[in-house]
């Protein structure tokens, strides 16, 4: 069975404490522009941050984010956007399968920080597989992460198990994300139930 991608995983497991956690931070105005989601591979770091990206964006839409169930509402238009690779105010940048996340698309999220967007100027930024960046693209990041705008989130999924360049570790707020393995057959089982 090959479960859905990060992205598509309309169900979040295990993370609900973090999730409402987040919410809060959000709601007083103090959620980390900078945050680090760091720990094994394959534990839903990527599907968290879909998750709570998409509560962010759907504040305002007519098929808001389920928060009660911890469900993206397939009908609303963020998830329909950020599908299709276009929604204004949501970047991802990620990296081919085992290769290097090159300077050219970094500078291609530069360009998407310094564009107008739409809802409330709200600007998200996923970085996945964030272990992959080179140097190069590590420090035209540097800037960008040390000054975002109060409406610019940097959302940075890490694989702790390779290294990461310390000064985007020192300019991040980092959660350390790890389960049982009681937690994570709990998990699972969701997952195959819902698949």
């Amino acid at each position: 069975m090959v479960l859905p991608e990060s992205k598509n995983q309309l169900n979040l497991f295990g993370y609900e404490k973090l999730f409402n956690s987040f919410v809060k931070f959000f709601q007083k105005n103090c959620l980390p522009n900078v945050i680090l989601l760091s720990g094994p591979k394959g534990l839903g770091k990527a599907t968290f941050a879909y998750h709570f990206i998409n509560y962010l964006l759907t504040q305002n839409e007519e098929n808001k984010y389920l928060i009660n169930e911890f469900k993206i509402n397939p009908n609303n238009q963020s998830y329909k956007l950020i599908n299709n690779n276009v929604h204004s105010n949501f970047f991802l940048l990620d990296n081919e399968i085992n290769e290097e996340i090159k300077i050219e698309k970094t500078r291609n999220l530069i360009k998407f920080l310094n564009k107008s967007t739409d809802s409330k100027n709200l600007k998200l930024i996923l970085i996945d597989n964030s272990e992959y960046l080179n140097l190069n693209s590590s420090n035209a990041l540097l800037k960008s992460l040390e000054e975002p705008s109060r409406n610019t989130f940097f959302f940075i999924i890490h694989n702790d198990s390779s290294p990461l360049v310390n000064t985007i570790k020192s300019r991040s707020v980092k959660f350390k994300i790890h389960f049982t393995n009681s937690e994570k057959k709990v998990v699972l089982k969701k997952i195959l139930q819902d698949a």
